[in-house]
């Protein structure tokens, strides 16, 4: 949310604003940096879209802004108007991962398969789309997604723990550890991980491990409650 909102800052000032609608929404984006609460620059949004109702942007910001406070319909509410108005990748993913987090995966589906379709080359919709079919059972189809993911971003602690959770799923549990064990090592602040390889480790009856595991993410969870980034799989 913060990346987006300096990027879309610095892009058009609010000195350049056209009018209060505008104005409206630029204290909105500020908020972060100016110490606003969530539901503050929600108030702002309101006052912004309530002005100028066509300004797509203003409802994509709103629903951002409701995932972070974790009212998933109300932002499924404001993507589903700007979709239906036009299309774009990155707002189906969103739409996507709100209705994961409210558990309607297969509802979720083919917003992943359309932001896929329109991008391909981006790697975080193949997270999503993996994650979605994973929990919908379909462990085959997620590992296809979690191995494009890997090829496309190496880099990222996310793509080894999707595709560990997927290994795991199909059975090929030390391959599962060795990509959970990756996850960890590139970030270990995520909760998420060390949940899944509590669970592997259980599965290699390294009971120890996974107790161990267990605890380190009972005291991350407890240390970093609130911040979702980092709890979350399904956080943007």
């Amino acid at each position: 949310m913060q990346t987006l909102v300096s990027l879309l800052v610095a892009l058009s000032p609010a000195a350049c604003a056209r009018d209060e609608a505008e104005r409206e929404y630029y204290r909105a984006l500020r908020g972060a940096e100016e110490g606003l609460s969530r539901e503050e620059q929600i108030a702002h949004l309101d006052r912004a879209i309530a002005l100028a109702p066509g300004r797509l942007s203003y409802r994509v910001s709103r629903a951002i802004a409701w995932i972070d406070v974790r009212q998933f319909e109300r932002a499924v509410r404001d993507l589903d108007f700007t979709l239906q108005r036009r299309e774009h990748p990155y707002e189906y993913f969103l739409r996507g991962l709100a209705l994961c987090q409210q558990g309607r995966f297969a509802r979720a589906l083919p917003d992943f398969d359309r932001a896929v379709e329109l991008q391909p080359e981006n790697s975080q919709f193949y997270r999503g789309r993996g994650l979605a079919l994973l929990e919908l059972g379909r462990s085959r189809e997620a590992l296809e997604d979690a191995e494009i993911l890997v090829r496309l971003a190496p880099q990222a602690a996310t793509s080894f723990y999707v595709r560990g959770r997927t290994l795991h799923a199909v059975g090929r549990l030390q391959e599962a550890l060795q990509d959970l064990d990756r996850a960890v090592k590139m970030r270990p602040e995520l909760v998420y991980p060390l949940r899944a390889r509590a669970q592997t480790r259980e599965a290699l009856r390294d009971h120890e491990g996974a107790a161990a595991d267990r605890e380190i993410a009972r005291r991350q969870a407890e240390r970093e409650r609130g911040i979702w980034a980092y709890l979350d799989p399904f956080r943007y």
